[in-house]
């Protein structure tokens, strides 16, 4: 294929697949809401299984729900008759993946689930299937066709399924008031873990701050500016933070004609915006941000100066 063909043809795949969960997002009814409570109202695990293809959506759809509050955990179907029904119990809620929805397999997980009074759904793209019709509740994962140019690899079905497993984890987290901060509490490596649980202490720098007295002069100013490599310098008295001089107000002020013997007390400055050692990262990148500044002078409880954080250190 030419390189325009390769291109034209992955946008007709990506549009297949996408008209494809748009379709789906029309035949959403009350039996997505049923759905919805039988997970909320689970007083154990949400079970997933599928084989091949829908095995691996249900690994996907399982880590989006553990990720989103609701436990859950992925049971291979073949495994189930070789040891792994002890898995399943009587409070946990079954959830079974099958396009064709007559997956031997499934239909006898089903049964023992059924047999043991445990609650199930079944995402299907057939209504009329032994699965669908035996679940206690169901999702209607229909496509027309496959993006696969034989119609034959699961694409479109695939896509459909995983974007309903979202829908469910996304509505019956917002069910739950799961809320930033409960997902930052399941990814402790991860950024978002930082951001809302450690501390500015932690990442902080504090040595060789750039640091004038307020009798410095603007010269003085200059030449700490330029040792800390920071673009800007701490005004303090006895270690108390009074302002913040960056490289900008130094701009406006040889711009404005202020001479370099100028004493940095005589300036107009204003009150610098800071933060405690023991806040949250995140509080301190929303500082910056919010004020489009890139480093912020971190004070104890007395307004001693301790440090500085620098935005990239909470990115």
């Amino acid at each position: 294929m030419r390189p325009t063909e390769r291109i034209k043809e992955a946008q007709r795949v990506l549009e297949a697949e996408a008209k494809a969960i748009f379709a789906s997002s029309k035949k959403i009814d009350l039996n997505f809401s049923k759905c919805v409570d039988l997970i909320i109202d689970c007083k154990g695990t949400v079970v997933i299984s599928g084989i091949g293809k829908s095995g691996n959506i249900g690994r996907k759809i399982t880590s989006t729900l553990a990720s989103l509050g609701t436990p859950s955990i992925f049971l291979h179907t073949s495994d189930a008759f070789h040891g792994d029904l002890g898995i399943l119990r009587k409070d946990d809620l079954l959830i079974l993946i099958s396009n064709s929805g007559e997956t031997e397999e499934l239909v006898r997980l089903l049964n023992y689930a059924n047999e043991n009074c445990i609650k199930s759904i079944a995402i299907t793209g057939n209504l009329d299937s032994t699965i669908n019709n035996k679940a206690t509740g169901s999702l209607n994962a229909a496509v027309e066709s496959e993006a696969c140019p034989l119609n034959l690899a699961p694409t479109c079905s695939t896509s459909v399924t995983m974007a309903l497993g979202d829908a469910l984890a996304s509505i019956c987290a917002m069910e739950r008031g799961f809320k930033e901060y409960d997902f930052a509490r399941f990814h402790p490596s991860g950024n978002l873990h930082k951001l809302n649980f450690e501390i500015v202490d932690n990442i902080m720098n504090n040595q060789f701050l750039p640091i004038c007295e307020k009798d410095s002069s603007i010269k003085e100013i200059i030449i700490e500016i330029s040792r800390g490599q920071q673009g800007t310098v701490f005004i303090c008295e006895n270690k108390k933070l009074l302002w913040v001089f960056t490289d900008g107000d130094l701009r406006r002020c040889i711009e404005s004609g202020v001479k370099l013997n100028t004493k940095i007390k005589n300036l107009e400055t204003s009150t610098p915006l800071t933060i405690k050692s023991r806040s949250k990262v995140l509080k301190a990148l929303n500082i910056m941000k919010s004020n489009k500044i890139s480093i912020l002078p971190v004070i104890d409880d007395f307004g001693m100066l301790i440090g500085s954080v620098k935005l990239s250190q909470c990115i």
